[in-house]
């Protein structure tokens, strides 16, 4: 049952990053200023916390489907998984009006912590 809800987790959480990926610049920078009123951030800062904090919870939840599949090495392909999807998400922003595809991203998400 457990691999089912990770499953589902994991969908969900991809859908959500495809979501606020496909915002157009004006609308994830208004997206962004709702959370600014909560917290005494800068707005590059709000932006690059959602980014890290939602791509943990990916991680979180392949990790824990793989796992729960009984796949051999989970980690791995959690981590392959996520690196895989963050690419994939840049190249998607590249579409999207004022918005641009950015390695710095890439590396944020996955956790990278030497990166252009």
């Amino acid at each position: 049952m457990k691999k089912y809800i990770f499953t589902i987790l994991t969908f969900c959480n991809m859908s959500l990053i495809f979501y606020f990926s496909n915002q157009n610049a004006e609308l994830f920078t208004q997206t962004s200023a709702y959370f600014l009123q909560f917290m005494p951030f800068s707005m590059y800062f709000i932006r690059k916390l959602a980014h890290f904090t939602i791509y943990a919870l990916l991680g979180f939840n392949t990790f824990y489907m793989y796992k729960n599949y009984g796949i051999k090495h989970y980690a791995l392909c959690a981590l392959i998984t996520c690196v895989l999807y963050a690419c994939s998400d840049e190249w998607h922003q590249s579409f999207i009006s004022g918005r641009s595809p950015q390695i710095k991203d890439v590396c944020i998400a996955t956790h990278v912590e030497h990166c252009p």
